[in-house]
């Protein structure tokens, strides 16, 4: 019996004729995903070895939420397992109940609501999960024929498809599929490639991808010129994706704003203050096409839908749970999946082929460390950044290592800040006067 379906079936039956009164429910939510993946990589050259062997995995895993009879509330992780039956989740249910909670805001489940059309599958992916996975396989071998012969490579491929089950007590039953598919390689642990969304890559998206990080491995061979103070700053998309993981998305969840422990107050949402340059804007948009933050509706029930964060620079609302939207006065927002499906964007966006033909002294900075060990509510960071590419005259012309000081929050108020699109990642490339020098 598939394990929503059990869940379903305990659950209603608690809430409506309980074998004991204190455990009798008012309310409750269900989340399972169902999924199989398939997966293979390479290490150190070696594909298929004792660390990278190809795999194949196939579960049901999910979470619950309880509202009690007396108000109390309770969560857990579940997972169909070998002891699954009436008589394990009745025990499971005694202790979820032991571990109970008072929470009035979140005691609450939405009713069901129409939901929007959202593109969350690819067949081709469901095919290689069946068994015609030799595209993967090939994949694999191209990366290893085509590497740079002096190259120590490191990849993974992963691809899943599978079901994805809300229910609640208020009577919604969603059940719809989903994939996924995720790439990522990397050339001495220098430079990297990676592609995730919820379809297979096409051919032409993985030659750029890899003729990208080609050239930027090739230049790591040459020593630059020394930055100066001048020098512009340029974060590369995944280093964008980063920042904005790090110092943004803490500061606009619901919880922390209602809690005074974020960058901005509610009173500052409520007044549409301007906390970025007015060519910026922040928004979760969860409708995009076979995107990887893509979605019908949350863990909680509710709809997909764009939910703008900030708009020409002023604050617009935070994003807010269920509970967070009782106690905010409004109707619950998207939600993020980490920093997928977060777009940020800039009115003066230009291709990152032609941003870079006006760079005239830069860096371009692709990852960084100790990046998580930066306070997120003040914004301010001091990062080494080694293996870093200068920029001179419009051309990326060798390898640097730099220490940069500063603040995001303050970068993305900047006149100076601006943005250039990148024709692989959804993050762009993010240009910026703040800190730095040579490490």
């Amino acid at each position: 019996m598939k394990l929503v379906a059990q869940l379903e079936d305990l659950l209603y039956q608690f809430q409506h004729a309980p074998k004991k009164e204190d455990l009798r429910l008012a309310g409750w939510r269900i989340l399972v995903h169902e999924s199989e993946a398939v997966s293979l990589g390479i290490k150190d050259n070696s594909s298929g070895s004792v660390y990278t062997p190809p795999s194949y995995r196939q579960g049901e895993n999910g979470e619950v939420f309880l509202v009690w009879a007396d108000g109390k509330c309770s969560q857990a992780m579940v997972q169909l397992g070998f002891q699954d039956g009436r008589e394990y989740w009745q025990q499971e249910l005694e202790q979820w109940r032991q571990a109970s909670y008072e929470d009035p805001d979140a005691a609450h489940i939405p009713a069901p609501e129409s939901l929007p059309l959202v593109a969350v599958e690819d067949r081709a992916l469901q095919k290689i999960i069946a068994g015609e996975d030799q595209i993967l396989f090939d994949q694999v071998r191209q990366w290893l024929r085509d590497k740079p012969s002096k190259v120590k490579m490191q990849g993974s491929i992963q691809t899943a498809w599978g079901y994805r089950h809300v229910r609640t007590s208020t009577g919604l039953a969603v059940t719809y599929q989903q994939s996924q598919f995720v790439t990522w390689f990397s050339f001495d642990s220098l430079v990297g490639g990676g592609f995730a969304k919820r379809r297979l890559s096409q051919q032409q998206e993985q030659e750029k991808l890899w003729g990208r990080t080609l050239n930027l491995y090739e230049a790591m061979d040459i020593a630059a010129p020394p930055v100066g103070p001048l020098t512009q700053v340029i974060f590369a998309p995944s280093m964008t994706e980063d920042m904005l993981g790090q110092f943004i998305l803490p500061n606009f969840s619901g919880d922390r704003v209602t809690e005074g422990q974020g960058a901005f107050s509610k009173e500052s949402f409520l007044e549409n203050k301007l906390v970025f340059h007015s060519n910026l804007s922040l928004s979760i948009d969860p409708l995009r096409p076979l995107e990887l933050g893509s979605y019908l509706v949350t863990p909680e029930g509710v709809p997909a839908d764009r939910t703008v964060l900030v708009d020409d620079g002023k604050l617009q609302t935070p994003f807010l749970r269920v509970k967070d939207s009782i106690r905010w006065g409004a109707k619950p927002t998207a939600i993020p999946q980490g920093t997928a499906g977060l777009y940020l964007t800039h009115k003066a966006e230009v291709p990152w082929v032609d941003a870079l033909q006006d760079i005239e002294d830069g860096v371009l900075v692709l990852s960084v460390l100790g990046l998580h060990t930066q306070e997120a509510v003040s914004g301010s960071y001091s990062l080494s950044a080694p293996h870093s590419l200068r920029i001179i005259k419009g051309k990326i012309v060798g390898k640097t290592d730099v220490k940069l000081t500063g603040n995001f929050l303050t970068d993305l108020a900047a006149d100076t800040t601006k943005a250039a699109q990148s024709d692989l990642d959804i993050h762009p490339y993010l240009m910026i006067r703040t800190g730095v020098q040579t490490l």
